[in-house]
């Protein structure tokens, strides 16, 4: 998994930063209800967005690539996945504070 380093934490928010080597990716995941502004410092990821099928069962929705520069306020009930392409440096700002999520998993194809 990657690495995450708390960098500033202050009443009502924190900073975290994020380091990705290849073939690291997160969890599907949401942030809890926290709202989260993340931002691509270096490289490139690979970000899915999913829906609530039910319960922990989720689809894919949307998914694209985030270049360096790229800022991305992250919507407090949205279901995400992570990805660097190659390595990649990301800061994540949380507020009021990074929270655990729920971990979801993806529909399968053809499943009935």
């Amino acid at each position: 998994m990657y690495h995450r380093e708390l960098v500033h934490a202050a009443p009502g928010y924190e900073v975290w930063l994020l380091s990705w080597l290849p073939g690291q990716v997160s969890p599907i995941h949401d942030h809890g209800g926290v709202v989260t502004v993340s931002t691509v410092l270096s490289g490139v990821v690979f970000e899915e967005r999913f829906e609530r099928i039910a319960g922990p069962l989720v689809r894919p929705t949307w998914a694209g690539l985030r270049e360096a520069g790229a800022i991305d306020p992250i919507d407090p009930a949205a279901i995400h996945r992570v990805r660097p392409v190659g390595s990649a440096v990301t800061l994540h700002l949380y507020m009021p504070m990074c929270a655990d999520g729920q971990i979801y998993q993806a529909e399968v194809a053809g499943a009935a």
